[in-house]
């Protein structure tokens, strides 16, 4: 049975995932949560979880012992998942440090997260790892061609320094291997627009009707943490 520790103030985390896994996967994991993050690195190693989630705390002071004891106290090995509402410069600096990461945006819908845990836990060969983190959303874009009138609707659902997942369900245009594309993206309070090229690198149709998702590189990394992570 695979372990879950979620360290947390509140039960919502271990609630949404033990709900999605009584459907999906009854009996194959174990889910605690915990308020406590001050177990020792021994610890850590003896009763290392298949997955850690923390919660993050907003807290600037907070965050600053959170990723103290990352560094410190967490094996690099540890899959992790820390849930978020906004990335920093030292929680990309941190989630850098781990083989297996993901940074979820708060609130996280229950399947969501649920996916995102599984995806975590599944063993893949060496040259098929992610190297850079992922924070993970579900963020409304645009896409633009240079080729081609229009923009084309589509959601971006992960996204790292060097590039994104999206999807879409628009024919508007194609997007092929090797095809240059920018991505606008609304963010903030006042709505600013940001644009960013990106170069697609592969593309397959979904298992929802009609939606096609595709990888895309970014071409600018300091442009990408300067004005997306940072601020998404």
């Amino acid at each position: 049975m695979k372990k879950v520790l979620i360290i947390s103030t509140s039960l919502d985390e271990q609630k949404a995932i033990e709900e999605v896994a009584k459907h999906h996967n009854p009996g194959g994991l174990s889910v605690e949560t915990t308020a406590s993050f001050g177990q020792d690195a021994a610890w850590w190693i003896v009763n290392a979880p298949s997955v850690l989630i923390i919660n993050l705390p907003d807290d600037d002071l907070l965050q600053g012992y959170f990723f103290t004891k990352l560094r410190k106290d967490i094996p690099t090995s540890q899959p992790l998942i820390i849930l978020c509402s906004a990335i920093s410069a030292p929680l990309m600096q941190i989630s850098t440090t781990f083989s297996k990461v993901r940074m979820v945006k708060t609130p996280a819908q229950e399947f969501f997260l649920y996916r995102t845990l599984i995806d975590l836990m599944k063993e893949y060969e060496p040259d098929k790892q992610q190297m850079q983190p992922r924070y993970l959303t579900n963020h409304p874009v645009e896409v633009l061609s240079d080729f081609a009138d229009g923009k084309l609707l589509a959601d971006m659902k992960n996204l790292s320094l060097s590039g994104a997942y999206i999807e879409s369900n628009s024919k508007l245009f194609p997007m092929n291997p090797g095809d240059y594309i920018k991505i606008s993206v609304m963010l903030g309070s006042n709505s600013r627009q940001y644009l960013f090229d990106a170069k697609v690198v592969w593309s397959r149709p979904q298992a929802t009707d009609g939606v096609t998702g595709y990888g895309v590189a970014f071409t600018d990394r300091e442009s990408v943490y300067n004005n997306l992570l940072k601020n998404l």
